[in-house]
């Protein structure tokens, strides 16, 4: 188990101060660094249909009639990640794409229906988790609905993937998605690191939209997330739950970062067993999220500067460790409400301001006008703290300091 600690945003504008607040200059600077031109650190363009965006932001597969191009002959092997890559299109992606099989060699059935798609040139159903992602974009911009030519290399400019896939033709293969044996994963810190300060624009339009970023790797990485809450939010073909992340020494890294799970794997059935403040050692990967992508559209003229804020981005989790993480370690204590009596959080870590307004806008979407029972939370940004009225059910939530029948100018 682990802890939920530090995360709390504020309930609206007119209710949030600072305590203790930055120099001026600092943060004058912060602000103009923030918002460069995108043309100083991203050269990738990715332009999606807005149907597209809605369709799948809180999906985490997609059903594709998958014109096979080229394939591998045979899969990586385990050393080099133990997948089989096969370039192709399909309608219902428009994009150039890569279909990968997870631990291939224990799916040949999978294999053949993808060669012989392959040699003859007729489509094969697949269905499989649906992956936007820089890590081979290249230097080009990709149009969702462009004409497509077939690939000559299993490892075209894409930035579209069906990655893993649970289902080739009639063969199921979602018992795939387990740990790679003798695969060294990329190592959380780093990778983390690395997701959290991809830049990003995002320029709406009336049938499309298009993000602007640059490349970004880290595939296949080994982190324990603990859930900061229940994992019930049920989506129609899997499920989703707001977890931090730490590396495998108890390391905290990111506070609260979608975790994304597709039904019938087993990381589907591990997760929904559990409860807000457990624990789960996985294997994930990025994708861009597309709910905040449509999150930070529609909200881009009631927040400043929202799309120029860091790549939205989620983990889908495609393997799940057997063991119980941290369960000997004296420590790192269970969350207080697992544990009896209680129990000290975590010192915190540091949150970018740019995920404390994220949440911001996100809880003003949902509040509901009138709620009883309120008082002053507290909760920082980076260097400074942040005051303002939630619910205790609120605060909670986001693992504040909540103080009962209190404002922000009483404290």
């Amino acid at each position: 188990m682990l802890p939920t600690s530090g995360r709390c945003f504020a309930q609206g504008e007119n209710l949030m101060r600072t305590k203790s607040p930055a120099p001026r200059t600092g943060a004058t600077i912060l602000a103009l660094l923030l918002f460069l031109p995108l043309a100083a650190y991203a050269d990738i363009e990715i332009t999606l249909k807005n149907s597209f965006i809605e369709k799948f932001k809180n999906r985490a597969t997609i059903d594709a009639t998958f014109t096979v191009d080229k394939a591998h002959r045979q899969a990586n092997s385990p050393k080099k990640d133990g997948d089989l890559h096969a370039s192709g299109r399909a309608p219902e992606i428009g994009l150039a794409s890569v279909a990968e099989l997870m631990n291939a060699r224990s799916a040949r059935p999978a294999l053949d229906l993808i060669h012989e798609s392959e040699q003859t040139g007729e489509p094969v159903s697949v269905r499989g988790v649906w992956r936007i992602w820089c890590e081979h974009g290249g230097d080009s911009s990709h149009v969702q609905g462009k004409a497509l030519h077939p690939f000559t290399t299993t490892n075209p400019d894409h930035v579209f993937e069906i990655h893993p896939l649970l289902q080739v033709g009639d063969e199921d293969v979602e018992s795939s998605l387990q740990p790679i044996e003798g695969f060294t994963y990329k190592e959380a810190g780093q990778a983390f690191r690395s997701y959290e300060n991809l830049k990003s624009h995002i320029k709406p339009g009336t049938t499309q939209t298009t993000i602007t970023t640059g490349m970004a790797g880290f595939n296949y990485v080994e982190f324990v997330i603990g859930l900061n809450e229940d994992p019930v939010h049920v989506i129609d073909d899997g499920l989703t739950v707001m977890a931090s992340v730490h590396d495998l020494e108890g390391e905290l890294l990111v506070r609260n970062r979608r975790m994304v799970f597709a039904e019938g794997t087993v990381p589907f059935e591990r997760v929904r067993a559990l409860r807000k403040g457990d624990a789960l050692h996985v294997v994930g990967i990025p994708r861009i999220n597309l709910s905040l992508l449509s999150f930070r559209v529609a909200n881009r003229n009631r927040i400043a500067g929202v799309l120029d804020w860091s790549l939205p981005y989620e983990m889908v989790i495609v393997a799940a460790f057997d063991d119980v993480p941290f369960a000997d370690d004296a420590d790192v204590a269970p969350s207080p409400d697992r544990a009896a009596g209680g129990g000290a959080p975590p010192a915190p870590a540091v949150r970018p301001e740019s995920e404390v307004i994220e949440a911001l806008a996100r809880l003003l979407a949902e509040r509901s006008s009138g709620a009883a029972d309120t008082g002053a939370c507290t909760f920082t940004a980076n260097v400074k703290v942040f005051c303002a009225v939630f619910t205790r059910a609120q605060c909670d939530q986001l693992a504040g300091t909540w103080h009962a029948g209190t404002t922000c100018s009483d404290r």
